[in-house]
């Protein structure tokens, strides 16, 4: 656009010098209008006078040369004197006074193109003489004929207006080639970001992949656990109590933070786990340094050996980077897969509901590392159902049981099976699985989809 507008800038600019040149030039303020057939124009002087002076003297002469100044026209003693006037002038000139405006002026009659030049205007006013300089520009015209100038702008004037409408053309269709530039650019930029996306996609998805390829058993390490927080028998699951129980203060246990840490060192090596936490408001996992604090207030954040993704309300999680990154999930996770890969130094988190990528965190690991639970508060009972480490990878298959009054699933129904070795022995603080023909319990029965167990 700004080559267009350089380009109609110079066009009018073109017309506008063009014109102004071929124009004839008079003198300024006053035209040449005809008396008894002849022209006659006022030059005027170009001192100011004050109205009420009557100068005592007023010469005008041609100045060809500074040496040979020629008169004329003199006024003086309130007369025209013809004494000293070029004979050319004699008879063609007159001195014009404006008392009220303080002026005075030279008019020349039956103006030829000789009179053109320089004049000086000398006015005396008593015994002070002042001195002025006017120039007179004369055209030619020849009476009955086009004259030169008349017929350039016949030429001229059609061709430019030819190049101002080739220019207006030439503005218009850059301005929609611009157009058109800028539309192809923004469909091939939306059909990068589209590609981009797929490719970060499927690459989110093989990673998870890969990362499933490393799965271990994790189990929890009672020693380490708040006072406050309840572990199953088999050190899988964990959720917040109503008071702390009689357990021994080491220097393992955390006695802030509601924390629980995993009984397995890592200092090598890839592995992978996944933790159920279903319907819960808030949590936090991940993994942590060996050697972090477990007394007091704890700061989580890389930088003091945590490496943790939280929910911290219903609809709000966060990496805990420093400062905090928003993560802004499709759709919330129900299950959570944790990778690490101690070499890479690379901890990622999935939604294995959604089999995405949530986010990763890169680190040079020195150390023994350890995975970290942490259920949180009840959230004014919103946050009850414990978190639950998962035995095996998350998976559902077609059921090969049929119901009672079906032969078969014939519109493609889902029967859930779960090994009896991977079912948790009732404990008194958790809900015990029921018969498998009633409903799960609400914290037990999302972990369990997918299971597999003899039909009963």
């Amino acid at each position: 656009m700004e080559m267009a507008s350089s380009s109609g800038a110079w066009l009018s600019g073109c017309l506008v010098a063009l014109v102004f040149l071929c124009l004839p030039m008079r003198v300024s303020g006053r035209s040449l209008p005809k008396r008894k057939g002849a022209l006659f124009l006022l030059l005027p002087c170009p001192l100011a006078l004050w109205p009420v002076t009557v100068p005592t003297a007023v010469t005008w002469l041609r100045s060809p040369h500074p040496d040979r100044s020629q008169a004329v026209h003199v006024f003086r003693d309130g007369k025209d004197r013809e004494e000293g006037v070029m004979p050319e002038y004699k008879g063609r000139t007159a001195m014009r006074r404006d008392a009220r405006e303080g002026s005075v002026s030279l008019e020349i009659r039956q103006v030829r193109l000789e009179d053109r030049g320089q004049y000086r205007c000398q006015v005396q006013i008593g015994n002070l003489t002042r001195e002025g300089t006017v120039t007179l520009q004369v055209a030619a015209p020849s009476p009955g004929k086009i004259s030169s100038s008349a017929m350039a702008l016949a030429v001229i004037l059609p061709f430019l207006g030819l190049l101002i409408m080739a220019g207006v053309c030439l503005i218009w269709k850059q301005k929609r080639s611009k157009e058109n530039l800028l539309s192809d650019h923004a469909k091939e930029k939306g059909n990068y970001m589209c590609r981009i996306k797929k490719l970060k996609r499927a690459a989110a998805n093989s990673g998870w992949r890969r990362a499933r390829l490393h799965f271990v058993a994790v189990t929890l390490d009672p020693d380490t656990a708040h006072p406050k927080l309840m572990l199953s028998e088999d050190r899988r699951r964990v959720k917040l109590g109503e008071r702390k129980q009689p357990v021994p203060d080491g220097p393992q246990r955390f006695d802030f933070v509601v924390s629980v840490l995993g009984a397995e060192y890592f200092t090598a090596g890839c592995h992978y786990w996944e933790v159920f936490v279903g319907d819960k408001t808030k949590w936090a996992l991940g993994v942590c340094s060996e050697s972090v604090g477990r007394k007091g207030k704890v700061t989580a954040t890389p930088a003091n050996g945590h490496w943790l993704v939280r929910q911290s309300s219903e609809k709000k999680y966060e990496a805990l980077t420093s400062p905090q990154t928003i993560l802004r999930l499709k759709e919330p996770p129900q299950c959570v897969g944790v990778f690490l890969d101690y070499e890479a130094g690379v901890i990622s988190f999935y939604n294995v509901t959604s089999r995405s990528h949530i986010f990763t965190f890169t680190h040079s690991f020195s150390g023994p590392l350890r995975p970290f639970f942490e259920p949180c508060l009840h959230d004014g009972g919103k946050n009850t159902a414990p978190l639950i480490i998962c035995s095996e990878l998350q998976k559902s298959e077609p059921s090969t049981v049929p119901k009672p009054e079906e032969k078969g699933h014939a519109n493609g129904d889902m029967a859930m099976k779960v090994d009896p070795s991977l079912l948790p022995p009732q404990a008194p603080e958790l809900s015990p699985l029921r018969d498998m023909i009633l409903p799960w319990p609400s914290d037990i029965g999302p972990a369990l989809q997918g299971l597999k167990v003899p039909s009963f």
